[in-house]
């Protein structure tokens, strides 16, 4: 079975993964998230209990949060600035986490 990789790097940062509750992602407006990343303590959280494609959506979502700390926060730009900025910095994601990318582009 294919499952969430325990950690992944995003340039010269280890981020860990951990799936959480849906209680525990819960934001102070009461929406819940299906994922979080946490730049300063290293950490992307994915909710528990979503269906496998919304689970792999969710956690490429945060890393791909990580790989634009702190360059683009509260920047903005054109999409094809932001996928120049982007693109190489997610390259070396999926090179450097062979994990991640059996993760999710696995079906079932």
């Amino acid at each position: 079975m294919n499952r969430m990789p325990p950690s992944v790097k995003v340039g010269a940062h280890v981020y860990s993964v951990r799936v959480k509750p849906a209680a525990q992602m819960t934001r102070t407006d009461g929406r819940a998230d299906t994922g979080y990343c946490r730049f300063d303590q290293l950490e992307i959280l994915v909710k528990r209990g979503q269906r496998r494609s919304k689970a792999q959506e969710a956690l490429l979502h945060e890393v791909e949060h990580a790989c634009c700390y702190p360059d683009l926060i509260g920047k903005r730009m054109t999409d094809e600035q932001f996928i120049e900025h982007t693109a190489p910095a997610l390259l070396q994601v999926l090179k450097d986490n062979p994990e991640l990318v059996a993760y999710l582009t696995k079906e079932k």
